[in-house]
C-alpha cells in the first residue's frame, strides 16, 4: 500500500467497487426464488391491481416491501418492465456501494485503510453475493443498507443510523436481528449518559409508521403471510435452529 502513489490509491476503492459491478453484470440475470414474488407483486401495482400478488386477493406475501416499491419505481421511471435487468443493475450498484462503505467502515473501526480495501475487496468477489444479486434478491440492497447503517452508528451519525435502520427493517425484517443490537447499545449509552435517545426513536418509528399503517389497513396486518408459510414449513429441533441461527449470523 506504502509503495503505491497517492493516485492509485485513491482510485482503489473505485476500482473495486467497479470489479463489483462486472462481477455481477458479466453472468447476467438468474432469477431465483422469491424474487419472481417481488417482480409480480411490482407489476401489479404498476398496472394498477395494488400490492397483490393475485388481483383481488389483499395478501402480503412478499417480506421486502422497500424493494418491492423500489423494482415498481424503476419500471415506472424506465418504462422497462424486464426486472430481471432492472434488479442485477440495483443489486450490483447496491454491492459496488457497499464496497466504498467497508472502506470507510474498516479505516474507521482500525484506523487502517489496507482492513477496508481487504474486506471490499472479498465482498466484490463473494461467490454467494455474486449469486443473490444475479438472483434478483433484495439481499445486495439489504447488506448496503445494514452497512450504511453500521457506518452512521460508529461515526456517531446516531439519528441518520435510526433513519436507515428502519429502512433495513422495511427491505427485511430479520434486519432487526443487527437493529436491535444497535438499539440496545443506543439506549445503555444513553443510561450512562442520563439522556435516553428519544430523537432516534421517533425517527426510526415515524419512518416505520406509514408502512405499517398502510398494511394494518390493506391486508389486516403488517406482518407478511409469507413469515408464517415459512414458520410452517421450515421446522427444526430447537438445538439445530440454534446452531443455523448462529451460522448465519456469524456469516
Amino acid at each position: 500500500m506504502r509503495r503505491m502513489s497517492p493516485r492509485v490509491r485513491q482510485w482503489l476503492p473505485w476500482l473495486i467497487a467497479l470489479l463489483a459491478v462486472v462481477a455481477r453484470v458479466l453472468p447476467t440475470p438468474r432469477t431465483i426464488d422469491d424474487a419472481f414474488i417481488t417482480f409480480r407483486y411490482a407489476r401489479n401495482l404498476l398496472e394498477g391491481l395494488g400490492f397483490v400478488y393475485n388481483a383481488g386477493e389483499r395478501v402480503l406475501g412478499t417480506t421486502t416491501p422497500l424493494y418491492t416499491l423500489l423494482m415498481a419505481a424503476l419500471s415506472f421511471i424506465t418504462g422497462s418492465d424486464n426486472f430481471p435487468w432492472l434488479a442485477l443493475w440495483v443489486n450490483a450498484l447496491a454491492d459496488a456501494a457497499t464496497c466504498l462503505l467497508l472502506v470507510a467502515l474498516g479505516y474507521a473501526l482500525t484506523g487502517r485503510r489496507a482492513v477496508g480495501l481487504g474486506t471490499a475487496l472479498l465482498w466484490a468477489i463473494a461467490p454467494m453475493s455474486v449469486t443473490f444479486a444475479i438472483g434478483g434478491m433484495e439481499t445486495s440492497v439489504f447488506i448496503f443498507l445494514l452497512v450504511l447503517t453500521s457506518y452512521l452508528y460508529v461515526i456517531g451519525a446516531t439519528r441518520l443510523a435510526a433513519l436507515t435502520g428502519a429502512l433495513v427493517v422495511l427491505t427485511r425484517p430479520d434486519g432487526l436481528l443487527l437493529v436491535g443490537l444497535l438499539m440496545v447499545d443506543l439506549v445503555a449509552r444513553g443510561l450512562r449518559r442520563r439522556r435516553l435517545p428519544w430523537g432516534e426513536a421517533g425517527l426510526f418509528t415515524l419512518t416505520l409508521l406509514p408502512w405499517a399503517l398502510f398494511a394494518t389497513l390493506y391486508y389486516g396486518s403488517p406482518v407478511p403471510q409469507s413469515i408464517a408459510a415459512k414458520l410452517a414449513v421450515y421446522r427444526l429441533p430447537a438445538e439445530a435452529a440454534l446452531v443455523r441461527l448462529m451460522q448465519h449470523y456469524g456469516t
